[in-house]
């Protein structure tokens, strides 16, 4: 025999032991394969409909597509499961057998399902946030975590709003929540609501007139100012020069709990975030407030705006913190619809 033809010899001697050697098998001696739990369950609803017809309508797919399913399981498993009928269909001793243990599946899934979603919410979230919403709108979700998930340990940082987009890309903070952020294509944003930002003086130095405050009688006042370094900042003197208003603040700076204090004191008036003068506004609830809140038109009002990396939290800890913000969002006081 030539080399050619002996190499032949032994790779047809090597097809035909394949062939007839037994299929693969796991450790439990169950061939590798069998019946996927989406088998199982189109099984389980067969049975449970007495019939393919209804059970295609509870499953969402086509009767072709559901035979399909059913002969494939009967392949796998090697026995008959249905007598077919003109009435219908009913089960073999096989097909009562597979039916009991696809219940015992079912239940432990939905056990497993259970299970995981129980679990304990631990771990760090890192949390970057600004100056008003760390201080005003964090405090409430920090306590609800507090109450509610003892086991999570959020971290707050605090920093100008690009420092945190630039955090995010470098995964030093696991999700932002800013006012009016920078976009990145690499991140996803989820607005959570929006709110006024309105125009308050203090009850010392208060001289609007009742009404809408407008553009002719913001020129004539003495302005405290966020600094146009924050992005509420460049909102608020961005609205001011579309509204033809050139306001040269008397003093500047980052912090609202300053601007808000010189505001109280009567140096100017300030453009300020609801949540930050909540509590300090004058009304017939709150007769102490030593803030005056007016409206302009046009009205100002800015997006405070979750930031993270995709739509899978990391941890249970991450998901509770996201449930929490998310639920605190919907009901947030003085929230402003894109369309109000």
């Amino acid at each position: 025999m030539t080399p050619r033809g002996a190499s032949r010899a032994r790779r047809g001697a090597a097809r035909t032991a394949r062939a007839a050697a037994p299929p693969a098998k796991d450790k439990g001696g169950a061939k590798i394969g069998l019946t996927s739990l989406n088998r199982l369950h189109c099984f389980e609803v067969v049975v449970e409909e007495a019939g393919f017809k209804r059970a295609t309508a509870r499953l969402h797919i086509t009767q072709p597509a559901l035979s399909y399913q059913m002969k494939h399981l009967e392949q796998e498993l090697g026995a008959q499961l249905f007598h077919r009928r003109p009435g219908g269909v009913t089960l073999t001793e096989a097909g009562r057998l597979l039916f009991v243990h696809a219940q015992r599946v079912a239940a432990a899934v939905r056990d497993a399902e259970r299970a995981v979603k129980e679990l304990p919410a631990v771990g760090e979230v890192r949390i970057g946030t600004v100056n008003s919403i760390g201080t005003y709108f964090l405090p409430q979700i920090l306590q609800t975590m507090h109450a509610h998930h003892a086991g999570a340990r959020p971290i707050l940082y605090r920093a100008q709003s690009d420092e945190f987009i630039e955090a995010l890309l470098a995964n030093q903070v696991d999700l932002a929540i800013l006012a009016n952020p920078r976009e990145d294509r690499r991140l996803r944003y989820e607005t959570l609501f929006e709110e006024q930002v309105s125009l308050v003086a203090g009850r010392s130095a208060a001289g609007f007139p009742p009404g809408a405050v407008g553009a002719e009688q913001l020129r004539s006042a003495q302005f405290v100012g966020l600094s146009q370094e924050t992005p509420t900042g460049a909102a608020i003197r961005k609205h001011l020069e579309r509204m033809g208003v050139l306001a040269e603040p008397v003093v500047s700076t980052e912090d609202v709990e300053t601007v808000k204090r010189m505001v109280e004191m009567g140096i100017g008036v300030a453009f300020l975030p609801d949540m930050v003068t909540e509590r300090d506004v004058a009304t017939p609830a709150n007769p102490g407030g030593r803030l005056i809140r007016y409206r302009v038109d046009p009205p100002l009002t800015r997006r405070i705006v979750m930031v993270t990396w995709d739509e899978v939290p990391s941890s249970r800890a991450m998901a509770a913190f996201l449930e929490e913000v998310r639920r605190l969002s919907s009901t947030w006081p003085g929230a402003v619809k894109p369309n109000d």
